[in-house]
């Protein structure tokens, strides 16, 4: 797989995620959030090891314990995104969320000793300032607990692409993402059954919600995240999925008929920008190595 296609997945799982927070609302009309969070990982968990069982993938402890730290990972994430939006607003939640952009970067830098390009840290911070413009417009910015919570859940889905990244190299992707989900669903036990209860009517709607959210949302949406990242660099993947906000946005224009301002408008373009740069940040090492290459065929006709 090239770069470029691996790109296009994550913009597309984006654009995945982005429609779900439609069904995701629809769903939380009916069940609470840690009981949708379970749901969700142990319906993909399930899909993913019927898959597995049917292709006869063989399992190796390697795959279960790089597997397991993304799930850990995964589900810290959305534990803390799911306290910080209980306590803090929607639009600041998206926001901080988002931060786990500019973070992971240095912390691929810390681990792997890979110091990032200078374009990616530009866009990074340029893709920040765009979901800032779509998420903070409603009111000003304050910090509460919640956006405390919230930095947290930026934190640890930095570390989630980070370890998807570690984790894929030499791997089964199909295999790690079953991993991930199932250590997702069983860490979302104990939230959902001793926090909250289980409603006592589901309706058709809510139903299909869930299967939206377990089928597309979450099992094909992180089957595409884990098979990019085999073949691009975190930072860069963190960019691109993170116009999750744009495409909410768009969708939320398209098919819920919301309202827009011009400084959403700014927001949109400028993530756009972002992405173009870091598809631009791959282009220029082509034309390097290119040179380079042509440079070495000047030395050997010497």
């Amino acid at each position: 797989m090239t770069r470029s296609t691996a790109s296009f997945i994550c913009l597309l799982v984006a654009a995945i995620w982005g429609g779900g927070f439609i069904a995701t609302d629809a769903a939380l009309d009916t069940f609470d959030p840690f009981t949708v969070l379970w749901i969700r990982f142990l319906g993909a968990a399930l899909v993913s090891w019927i898959i597995l069982f049917i292709k006869k993938t063989p399992v190796n402890k390697t795959a279960i314990k790089k597997g397991s730290l993304s799930g850990v990972f995964l589900y810290l994430a959305f534990a803390f995104q799911t306290f910080g939006l209980d306590l803090t607003n929607t639009g600041q939640n998206a926001f901080l969320t988002a931060v786990n952009v500019v973070i992971v970067p240095y912390i691929a830098w810390f681990l792997f000793r890979r110091r990032p390009q200078s374009l990616q840290i530009l866009a990074s911070f340029i893709c920040l300032i765009g979901i800032g413009f779509l998420s903070l417009t409603k009111g000003s910015f304050h910090f509460s607990l919640g956006d405390g919570f919230s930095l947290i859940c930026a934190f640890f889905f930095a570390c989630h692409f980070i370890s998807l990244e570690y984790s894929t190299k030499g791997q089964n992707v199909a295999l790690i993402n079953a991993i991930q989900m199932t250590t997702a669903s069983i860490l979302s036990i104990p939230g959902c059954f001793l926090l909250e209860t289980m409603p006592a009517e589901v309706s058709a709607s809510a139903i299909m919600s869930c299967l939206y959210m377990i089928l597309i949302a979450t099992w094909l949406a992180f089957q595409l995240q884990t098979l990019a990242q085999k073949y691009i660099d975190a930072s860069s993947a963190s960019v691109l999925l993170c116009t999750e906000s744009l495409f909410a946005n768009l969708f939320g224009f398209l098919l819920l008929h919301e309202e827009k301002t011009w400084m959403m408008l700014l927001g949109g373009l400028l993530i756009f920008l972002s992405v173009l740069m870091i598809e631009g940040e791959g282009v220029f090492k082509k034309i390097k190595i290119s040179r380079g290459c042509q440079k070495d065929k000047k030395i050997v006709r010497y």
